[in-house]
């Protein structure tokens, strides 16, 4: 089965097609404000070389309100106009599994996702990883820094997410220990379309699909304007 997946719920605008564990074709673009613009063409260019799909799987957030509606939008109008069946994907688990895709050993791991939620907040999740398996153990949420500081457990925990920065950069200005935090590369830190398929594609396999007319962005929070009124 081929799944396409569809990831705009920050930054990064992405489109992938995996078959049976591969990635056949993938692209992605990291910048503000072009997901209206780029995700068709993104799109159609993975698909110009995997040929077809069978199945989407789309990120639906927690993450950027204005990403996620494209995001979501996206998938509903290829799903009404092809058929074809959809699986929503939690962008904290995608980002969580770029983690299990790019590790050596399938030793057992606690690990926080972390998005960036503006001002001094952040989308966040904890899991317990093993193998090609994960565990939630703290359900996504907003959080604090100091509320998730409170939230972590006394073991080692593995951060990643685009508010991998921001986190550490709080670590250092309040002189927080670091002796039980791990941090992986920054490459890992990007959402990866790559990984909503292939968490799609073991939905699929588990007979998961959503109905398209109740799909929705998963936002976690209400939208706050920064403008202010009279």
């Amino acid at each position: 089965m081929k799944v396409l997946g569809i990831e705009t719920a920050t930054l990064v605008c992405a489109a992938a097609v995996v078959e049976n564990g591969n990635i056949i074709s993938e692209k992605s673009f990291t910048e503000p404000n072009i997901h209206s613009e780029k995700i068709i063409s993104v799109i159609d260019e993975v698909l110009n070389t995997a040929g077809s799909f069978d199945a989407i799987a789309v990120s639906i957030g927690p993450g950027s309100f204005t990403g996620l509606r494209i995001g979501v939008s996206t998938a509903k109008g290829l799903a009404y106009s092809t058929g074809k069946p959809v699986v929503a994907v939690s962008t904290l688990e995608a980002l969580v599994f770029n983690i299990i895709s790019n590790r050596a050993s399938d030793e057992n791991e606690i690990v926080a996702a972390l998005i960036d939620a503006r001002r001094d907040e952040f989308y966040t999740a904890l899991y317990n990883i093993r193998g090609n398996e994960m565990k939630v153990i703290l359900k996504p949420q907003a959080l604090r820094f100091n509320e998730l500081l409170s939230k972590l457990p006394l073991t080692q925990v593995a951060f990643v997410g685009n508010g991998v920065p921001k986190f550490r950069q709080l670590i250092e200005t309040n002189n927080y220990g670091s002796e039980n935090l791990k941090f992986y590369p920054d490459s890992i830190n990007f959402c990866s379309a790559s990984s909503v398929a292939f968490i799609g594609e073991k939905l699929l396999n588990s007979g998961v699909t959503e109905n398209i007319t109740e799909l929705e962005p998963v936002y976690i929070k209400d939208f706050q304007t920064l403008v202010k009124t009279l």
